[in-house]
């Protein structure tokens, strides 16, 4: 485990915590999208 204490480790935290919130975010909108889709084009 010593891989923890990396120097490069905080490094790829952020960018492992960034693509988790990505997905986060595309499975919300995927969740969303007909509510979306409809609000913008303006048929409620």
């Amino acid at each position: 485990m010593s891989f923890l204490f990396h120097r490069n480790t905080k490094k790829a935290l952020k960018y492992f915590w960034g693509v988790v919130a990505v997905l986060v975010i595309i499975s919300m909108v995927l969740f969303f999208a007909p509510g979306l889709v409809a609000m913008i084009s303006g048929n409620y």
